[in-house]
């Protein structure tokens, strides 16, 4: 081998065992993501072509190095939850057991045309009137007291596994008041066993088991299976005269909820008011998914807001119990409201949000070094857009030379690709609706870099941000990132590649403490929904 060749081949180790170690050093350098209090420790999903950039790397023309301040000590992050004590906490997390909403739907359908089956009119007794709540049994079932893991209609389907209803059990009503007409016929059937006859003993007062009984009569005058069972229950219920009423009773193993009728069941389930931001962005569509995670268990109401700040603010005022928040706006809240409450706590970082400049292609703005002078809109007055603009501000004043109004989503957008605005800051995650309309407007936008390494300097951590939950990471709000290239292929140019440098925030979910202490066990299916979607989240965001 001749030397030059020697030469050519050792560079070339060389440069590849460069190229392997610097995947690791910029992990080591910004990797690792807050770990949480409670709940699970989020995982970052892969994020395709999407790189971040380690603070040493060289300047752009806007650019200074971030140094860390002397003396500095390298913050000890919390350990994460193991995974057993996770799957402690979530042992009594409700879950349906479907792996799509598909198949949910259709068992949903099924369960349906089994109440069909009943010929009776649903009872006249109110379902969910004063007495049916001040029932014992009801505030048992409300509290979630007494109830096994899996969704309500799992267990149903469970309880009532190998009995093969008679048919005489659907000559009757689907319900009557609180109760399910199911379980009164399946009762009846059991009307030898001691428990059951106690359960009509007990509940004998009820107005919805008293019209259940002068139906089942009416019933026994034509059905002599009926007649036999009916006659045997009363004589069970005879030996007990004089046991006093207990109204709280229920059979060993028997759920609370699984006695009522499923429409009182629905409405046992508490509400939570999620605040996400515009309709047409991705926390809206995080919403939606946690939502439909948790609807065997929880009414989740989704707010439509300006966005983070917003956000905090109507958690602060108990507006919502529940919120998606960009990190960035914590520190600014609690410095803004420094005698706040902060009850809540963070339960998941379900995505990465980047901030997508997207300017005019006649606007003569290569990058963001060239604002200075032009406007720029930064999305609605509450919105993490405006925060994260503050923030450049705040960073690098040079920037407080731009023009700005607060407009953003599709308005902003529209008006950016007409002329009227030069650009249009957008912070938020992969893929929403709102960045899919920029990418049919190539001919007018382009995206440019976010690439003023200033930005860098800004630290999580400084201020009093969670009700016990205190945060003292240190680490960066604002990590540099590729859009890859790709991602908005008609707004992202390049000869070689169209990456687009840019920065990047996580995103995280956080509800209200309180709530979690008025809902008990339905706290514990909250947390359970939000990491059910935690993967959908990360479909719905990857690089494309």
């Amino acid at each position: 081998m001749s030397k030059s060749t020697k030469l050519l081949t050792c560079a070339a180790v060389a440069l590849a065992l460069v190229f392997a170690y610097a995947p690791d050093l910029s992990a080591k350098r910004f990797g690792g993501s807050f770990k949480f209090s409670s709940a699970k420790s989020y995982k970052k999903p892969v994020w395709g072509g999407s790189r971040s950039r380690p603070a040493s790397k060289p300047a752009s023309r806007t650019a200074k190095p971030a140094k860390p301040a002397a003396g500095q000590a390298a913050a000890r992050r919390p350990a994460a939850p193991s995974a057993e004590a996770r799957q402690r906490r979530l042992a009594k997390t409700p879950t349906n057991h479907f792996s799509s909403a598909k198949q949910k739907n259709a068992y949903q359908r099924y369960q349906d045309r089994q109440q069909s089956k009943f010929k009776g009119k649903a009872s006249s007794v109110g379902a969910n009137n004063a007495q049916t709540r001040s029932s014992p049994l009801y505030k048992k079932a409300s509290n979630g007291i007494g109830a096994r893991s899996g969704s309500y209609w799992d267990r149903r389907d469970r309880f009532y596994g190998g009995w093969n209803a008679p048919g005489a059990i659907y000559g009757g009503a689907p319900s009557y008041g609180m109760w399910d007409g199911l379980f009164l016929g399946y009762m009846l059937s059991n009307a030898f066993s001691p428990p059951y006859a106690r359960m009509a003993h007990h509940h004998q007062n009820d107005p919805g088991m008293q019209e259940w009984m002068g139906e089942m009569e009416t019933l026994a005058a034509e059905n002599v299976e009926v007649r036999g069972q009916l006659d045997a229950l009363k004589a069970e219920m005879a030996k007990l005269s004089g046991v006093p009423i207990d109204p709280s009773y229920l059979p060993e193993g028997v759920d609370p909820d699984l006695v009522m009728a499923p429409a009182v069941v629905a409405n046992l389930r508490p509400n939570f008011r999620l605040c996400t931001a515009d309709a047409n962005g991705n926390y809206h569509r995080f919403g939606e998914f946690v939502r439909s995670a948790a609807a065997s268990s929880i009414n989740v109401e989704i707010l439509n807001t300006a966005g983070s700040m917003e956000n905090l603010e109507y958690l602060e005022s108990d507006r919502c119990d529940g919120a998606y928040v960009q990190r960035n706006a914590f520190t600014a809240y609690a410095d803004r409201n420094p005698s706040g409450s902060y009850d809540f706590e963070r339960i998941a970082s379900p995505a990465l949000e980047y901030a997508h400049m997207v300017c005019n292609r006649a606007s003569g703005v290569d990058d963001v070094g060239d604002l200075i002078g032009k406007t720029l809109l930064i999305g609605e007055t509450g919105s993490g857009t405006e925060l994260t603009w503050a923030d450049f501000v705040g960073m690098d004043d040079r920037y407080a030379g731009v023009s700005t109004r607060n407009l953003g989503g599709l308005r902003g957008l529209n008006e950016v690709a007409m002329g009227e605005a030069d650009c249009l800051l957008y912070v938020a995650s992969l893929n929403t609706g709102i960045m899919q309309r920029a990418n049919e407007q190539g001919d007018q936008l382009v995206m440019v870099p976010v690439n003023d390494w200033d930005f860098n300097d800004r630290k999580y951590g400084s201020g009093k941000l969670f009700k016990g939950h205190l945060d003292q990471s240190g680490e960066p709000v604002y990590v540099f990132r590729d859009l890859p290239s790709g991602q908005y292929g008609n707004i992202q140019d390049g000869l070689f590649s169209s990456a687009v440098e840019t920065l990047s925030v996580p995103v995280d979910m956080v509800a209200s403490l309180s709530w979690g202490e008025r809902n008990g066990s339905a706290y514990d299916a909250l947390i359970g929904a939000v990491l059910e979607s935690q993967s959908r989240i990360a479909d719905a965001t990857h690089a494309r």
